[in-house]
């Protein structure tokens, strides 16, 4: 059953690395690390547990940043995608799941920027608080005209 933004359940300063700079194209382990990061720092002040990084949720975060980027649109179900649910990209990864939950976004030019949109609308602001996830990972890609688009998965593993 999938509920909010996306979730679904089976039985920073100039200098920071959250404002660097994105690269022109593909994946910076930085920029995700710092989505992490801050993710990770909102969770702590509303007095939830922080999420450990999961290399599988940053791939799948990564696949689907990209095939956004490729696309030029945002949404979590891509039909014409080679992974076109969120389901797909976990299973590639072989993150086997208990819940997840995806948060999507496009436009923002810092890793601030984009946690802090996240934390502005009250379904991402769910997803990001929800102390069901126990790991996350983010992903980053850029289209043709430069655009951002940006991916958080959060799951808690069988």
């Amino acid at each position: 059953m999938c509920v909010g933004v996306l979730a679904c359940s089976s039985p920073a300063s100039p200098g920071d690395p959250q404002n660097v700079a994105l690269p022109p194209a593909g994946a910076s382990p930085e920029v995700a690390t710092a989505v992490v990061d801050l993710t990770n720092a909102e969770r702590t002040r509303g007095g939830v547990a922080a999420l450990a990084a999961s290399a599988r949720l940053m791939q799948a975060a990564q696949l689907h940043a990209e095939q956004l980027a490729q696309a030029g649109r945002l949404d979590h179900v891509l039909p014409n995608a080679r992974y076109p649910r969120p389901e797909d990209r976990l299973a590639a990864v072989s993150y086997r799941w208990q819940a997840y939950a995806e948060n999507v976004a496009f436009g923002q030019r810092t890793a601030a920027e984009v946690v802090n949109g996240w934390m502005q609308s009250p379904g991402h602001r769910a997803n990001i608080m929800n102390p069901t996830y126990t790991e996350m990972g983010a992903g980053y890609a850029r289209d043709a005209s430069g655009r951002s688009y940006w991916v958080q998965v959060f799951g808690k593993p069988l």
